[in-house]
């Protein structure tokens, strides 16, 4: 698979290039969400690991070691269930180029990244109906090297994992019933140091502001799932 979207987008890139369209195109490529310990197995007996006749999962410990240093996997809310490196390419666009950001950024953040790039107006309703606002923030103050810390929260909820990351804080649990934990992301990015019982007024605030969140979305569902 990574050989072949390496050799697609070799193809993408080269014919950008033969346009003469390259340098002021923006790409933004983004893994997927952590290593997985689901367990599949597809195996007919001959083939390579891999190919369409031989798959064979990782299972929870090697997905534990792929995830290295992050704690956990794909659908938990820890890091190793959610981080994913973002790379993006644009060379006349780029003050600081072959540059690292930490910034904590979301896939919410995409839609507002473009609208941003392109000047495009988001409508505030469609068709005599209201459109929701996005709730992302834009990334081109980042890739511009102007910004590099997000001032807005930013929420993850998945099957029975919840997060939410407000400047340096993280809550994180894995069960809608369970105690939450809380970290220090820049001190203790693999969440091995549970700061909960030190800091409860954080803990407080912070599952306030996601239980508004909730609320927030909640209605968003019920307004779909009426349509």
């Amino acid at each position: 698979m990574i050989d072949r979207m390496d050799q697609n987008i070799g193809k993408v890139i080269d014919k950008l290039r033969a346009q003469g369209k390259l340098d002021n195109t923006i790409i933004l490529f983004m893994s997927d969400n952590g290593a997985s310990a689901e367990v599949v197995t597809l195996d007919y007996g001959y083939g390579e690991i891999g190919s369409l006749t031989n798959w064979t999962s990782l299972c929870e410990n090697w997905a534990n070691v792929c995830n290295t240093p992050f704690r956990y996997y794909k659908n938990f809310s820890y890091e190793g269930g959610i981080a994913s490196p973002l790379i993006i390419s644009w060379p006349k666009g780029l003050k600081s180029p072959d540059r690292i950001s930490d910034f904590t950024g979301h896939f919410i953040d995409i839609m507002a990244t473009f609208i941003d790039l392109t000047g495009a107006n988001y409508p505030t309703e469609f068709k005599g109906k209201p459109v929701l606002p996005y709730e992302g923030v834009s990334l081109m103050p980042v890739v511009r090297n102007e910004k590099s810390q997000r001032t807005k929260p930013v929420f993850w909820e998945w099957q029975n994992g919840q997060a939410m990351k407000d400047g340096k804080w993280k809550l994180v649990r894995d069960g809608l019933k369970n105690k939450w934990s809380l970290f220090d992301m820049p001190a203790d990015p693999s969440e091995v140091n549970d700061l909960a019982e030190k800091y409860p007024q954080q803990v407080e605030k912070m599952d306030n502001m996601f239980k508004e969140w909730q609320q927030r979305v909640n209605i968003v569902e019920s307004v779909k799932n009426k349509k």
